[in-house]
């Protein structure tokens, strides 16, 4: 019996934890923009397009992509974790998904798949 309270205790500690550190929908939009910002940063460099028009592109690309998160990114809260998702067209994708105070994202390979996608 005593084992089991103690495993009960501790079930209800970490569920507690995750509860108080679920990442909220900032958390879930610096993160995204932390992966899309080093995927521009390696597609736009001052020696594929010259120096002032990759830091001009860098800035506006980085503005573009931070605009359409603010527009269309929906966080859901499930407590213990939560999910962003963007939504576009009436359908939604899931970005990233968010527990104990952490946000895992797609990485710069999926990027590239979906990017291949919309074309």
């Amino acid at each position: 019996m005593k084992k089991f309270l103690i495993l009960l205790l501790i079930l209800v500690a970490i569920g507690a934890v995750a509860v108080v550190t679920c990442p909220d929908r900032l958390a879930h939009k610096d993160a995204v923009m932390s992966v899309v910002n080093e995927k521009i940063n390696e597609e736009i460099t001052p020696e594929k397009n010259g120096e002032g028009l990759a830091v001009f592109g860098v800035a506006l690309s980085s503005s573009i992509i931070e605009y359409a998160l603010d527009k269309h990114l929906t966080v859901k809260n499930h407590f213990v974790y939560s999910e962003g998702f963007l939504m576009r067209d009436g359908s939604s994708e899931r970005l990233s998904v968010g527990v104990f105070g952490h946000v895992f994202t797609f990485s710069k390979e999926d990027l590239d798949r979906m990017l291949d996608g919309m074309k």
